[in-house]
């Protein structure tokens, strides 16, 4: 098949920008007021503000690239009703289902024998993917819900599960117009990793003759200056990133995420996080970025590199949401005390958690009660955000997580989360995994018992109290209590499940 010339490459680029639909076309006006724009929060920057105002973000969805799903507005309302205002959104093409197939971003050119495989034309856009977006920008917008967008997908690129894989990806020379195998360097062949193992870099390109190969990493992510920097396929990759910023920098409530749980070089997330950062200040937009490291160990020094860096504004730590118990909180004090002179906010995009057996065993995933401890967790440790992971590795947005979530709104519409901070020290004879604590002294402290229970709480001094219990499980207020400390307050939970104490100092 005939294919563009290297040497269009660098024309082509130049003319991308043209491609996106003019802004004057779409549907309405989209917020300008830099205020309203979703950012630190001035007074206590480990959590946000949008509109001006502090807001904690609680998110449960059942997909990754939400914008791909005909029920997205029957997602977003259900989440609104609840009292949710947090989604994520993957820029991802991977799955394959009888009921459903996810869009590519480039339009079809040529079809082939595999009704699976097209040939694209990657300077020519499918319109239906990027109304899709257009569409989830409008959307969330509407309902005040906070939008992380992902911008790379690496489980795209592999053949894996009911995934789309490299043999399918427009990107492959096999499947465009635009470069060959030899002019881009990139193989035809599928792409998976080794032992199906997604933890490691290690991957086998397998040729159509069979022929199995062993290389480190996957060359589509090599491509940037400081690491392989292939002058064949970046500009592609910078044309995509562009047309995704020609929609979301229009909008104010959009946070940035590099990658969904990376393991490739820091220098390939930290190019991508420059490139935006220098659109968005060429139009005098300030906008906030992450970069989301596989690395279910948080001390991990891939962590520790992009909370030093000033391109990242906040830091996620979604695959902390592996850990359980004690570990989890722990982990969460880690980053907290590592950011505690330059504070960023800590986000979860993803809590994972499922009785599902579907995939893999809870004993990995860990079971739905660690998926609602790990909700509850990361609000009381002095996390920014957290979400509902979707179905099969997590909850996804069923019942069960909207009661959470309307509890969790319910109980941060009470407790002054942006003022407290992580305070078990103030829990005497403590059991592990029993109960969590966090506290602004002297005038409110929060008590979660994961599973009833009893705590004693540490008081500096006597003091007039009341006490307001959350029933999580059913997002109902129990009776308030008025009592007097006496330095140690005996509480007990009033039943099993998942309970919070208010304790409010009068």
């Amino acid at each position: 098949m005939a294919r563009l010339p290297v040497l269009l490459i660098t024309a082509l680029s130049l003319i991308f920008s043209t491609i996106s639909c003019n802004q004057s076309e779409r549907d309405e006006a989209t917020p300008a007021n830099e205020h309203n724009r979703i950012q630190p929060y001035a007074e206590s920057p480990f959590y946000w503000q949008y509109a001006g105002e502090p807001v904690m973000l609680l998110g449960a969805s059942n997909y990754h690239n939400i914008f791909q799903r005909p029920d997205m507005v029957e997602e977003l309302e259900m989440l609104e009703t609840a009292g949710g205002n947090y989604v994520r959104n993957s820029m991802a093409s991977r799955e394959i289902f009888p009921d459903h197939r996810d869009l590519w971003p480039f339009k079809a050119v040529e079809a082939t024998d595999d009704t699976l495989i097209n040939i694209y034309d990657l300077t020519v856009w499918n319109q239906r993917y990027w109304e899709n977006l257009e569409q989830l920008l409008r959307e969330t917008y509407n309902r005040n819900i906070i939008l992380e967008i992902e911008l790379w997908e690496r489980h795209d690129y592999y053949r894996m599960r009911d995934q789309a894989g490299w043999i399918r990806h427009p990107y492959n020379p096999a499947n465009n117009i635009n470069y060959s195998e030899e002019e881009s360097g990139f193989p035809v062949g599928e792409i998976d990793y080794v032992d199906g193992d997604p933890a490691s870099r290690t991957i086998q390109i397998l040729s159509e003759d069979g022929e199995e190969k062993i290389a480190e990493g996957h060359p589509f992510f090599s491509t940037v200056p400081d690491l392989e920097h292939n002058e064949v396929v970046l500009p592609y990759q910078e044309a995509f990133i562009d047309n995704i910023l020609s929609y979301t920098l229009e909008y104010d409530h959009v946070l940035y995420n590099m990658n969904n749980e990376t393991r490739e070089p820091n220098e390939w997330g930290e190019y991508w996080a420059n490139y935006i950062l220098d659109k968005a200040r060429a139009k005098g937009i300030q906008i906030e970025l992450t970069d989301m490291q596989d690395a279910h160990d948080v001390t991990d020094e891939s962590v520790a590199r992009m909370m030093d860096s000033e391109l990242f504004t906040f830091v996620d730590i979604s695959q902390n949401n592996f850990q359980s118990g004690d570990l989890h909180w722990q982990r969460i004090q880690y980053i907290r005390n590592y950011l505690l002179d330059r504070p960023k906010p800590i986000t979860n995009i993803k809590v994972y958690g499922t009785d599902n057996e579907e995939i893999w065993s809870p004993d990995f995933w860990g079971s739905a009660q660690d998926a609602v401890e790990r909700y509850w967790r990361n609000i009381l440790g002095g996390t920014s955000s957290t979400r509902f992971h979707r179905p099969p590795w997590g909850i996804g947005i069923n019942e069960t997580a909207r009661t959470h979530v309307q509890s969790a709104r319910m109980f941060t519409e009470k407790f002054d989360i942006f003022r407290a901070g992580p305070a078990n020290e103030l829990i005497d004879n403590r059991e592990a995994g029993s109960v969590y604590l966090s506290a602004v002294p002297g005038e409110q402290y929060a008590v979660y018992f994961p599973n009833g229970g009893h705590a004693d709480i540490q008081f500096d001094e006597v003091n007039d109290i009341e006490i307001e219990w959350l029933d999580a499980s059913s997002s109902r207020w129990a009776e308030r209590e008025n009592r007097q400390t006496v330095r140690t307050l005996e509480l007990t939970a009033p039943g099993e499940n998942h309970w919070i104490a208010i304790i409010s100092v009068r």
